[in-house]
């Protein structure tokens, strides 16, 4: 038997091992489809920024405690009462206030800043302030305009998630109350809109300065009286029986607050309830209540789901 090959039975062998080769290949997948990514950001609430006890320099604090993070934040969100305090004071002082703020931020961090106001940062409002309502920047004009605001209410959407910054802040009309909790009829509407907009899996967080559940009014006992529990709208939301049902026709997985200075954490028809402490802590005046100076950090992920942690950033008052 001849063991040589001729030319032509080589060349088959080899075309014959190819195309073996070419279908023995697995098939070709698309590439899959991208996924959001898990994030971080800062919640930093109540900042009551001021030069008096060196407010400022303590907000700066606070600001280089969030870029020293690792991993690093994409964003800060604030949860208003950004300045201490334009109720009733001038507008020249009302308008440094806002100055100072933003220096403070330009000066610390190049993040991005997603702001909420609060009852400390609508100009004039205070019957005592003796400020006319046709005065330049009245009420949340003044706001609006520092901060460079279309709107003081707004949404935005960061990998996958969505967020909402409230407007709460409504007028009280009175010494006692110069504000309320609650959003007027306009926000509402827009709020349950935007609401229905948004694809039912997407998951949700939702910021404002008012609490609209809280269980920390518990620990005064000056609001118990004549066996009656007495929370006012200026503590808590007068609207919240009307926006809870809103919340639970969407994937609304976190709702955040301030305003109390304390800190609690309510899980309520699906929703996380996080009031935070605040960056001022007393005021600039040490702990509040046992609560240290500090914010709020939040590891979020594709699923809804989310880590959270308060971070004292280790101020220590200062006299002025």
């Amino acid at each position: 038997m001849n063991n040589r090959l001729s030319r032509r039975d080589v060349l088959k062998t080899i075309a014959g091992a190819a195309a073996a080769s070419f279908f023995d290949l697995p098939t070709l997948q698309a590439a899959p489809k991208e996924t959001p990514q898990s994030f971080r950001f800062v919640h930093l609430t109540d900042i009551h920024v001021q030069r008096e006890r060196h407010g400022h320099e303590g907000f700066a604090k606070a600001l280089k405690a969030v870029e020293a993070l690792k991993p690093r934040p994409d964003f800060i969100l604030t949860g208003g009462d950004l300045v201490f305090d334009v109720l009733e004071v001038p507008h020249e002082r009302a308008t440094m206030l806002f100055d100072l703020y933003q220096k403070v931020i330009a000066d610390n961090t190049s993040l991005k800043v997603y702001n909420t106001i609060g009852n400390h940062d609508v100009f004039g409002w205070h019957p005592q302030s003796g400020i006319s309502p046709k005065t330049a920047g009245y009420g949340k004009a003044l706001v609006k305009d520092k901060l460079q605001l279309n709107e003081i209410y707004h949404a935005f959407e960061h990998k996958g998630w969505r967020f909402f910054c409230l407007d709460n802040i409504l007028p009280g009309g009175d010494e006692r109350y110069p504000y309320l909790g609650g959003l007027d009829p306009v926000q509402f509407d827009w709020f349950k809109a935007e609401l229905q907009k948004t694809d039912p899996k997407t998951p949700i967080v939702t910021c404002e300065h008012i609490p609209l559940i809280t269980v920390t009014g518990f620990g005064h006992d000056d609001l118990h009286e004549d066996k009656h529990w007495r929370f006012n709208d200026a503590l808590v939301c007068g609207d919240t029986a009307q926006r809870l049902p809103l919340l639970r026709t969407r994937n609304v997985c976190l709702a955040l607050s301030g305003h109390i200075h304390e800190r609690d954490r309510v899980d309520y028809w699906g929703t996380t309830f996080i009031n935070d402490g605040a960056v001022c802590g007393g005021w600039w005046k040490g702990p509040h209540r046992g609560i240290p100076e500090g914010f709020g950090i939040f590891d979020l992920r594709a699923d809804g789901t989310f880590d959270y942690r308060y971070h004292e950033y280790g101020w220590k008052p200062q006299p002025d």
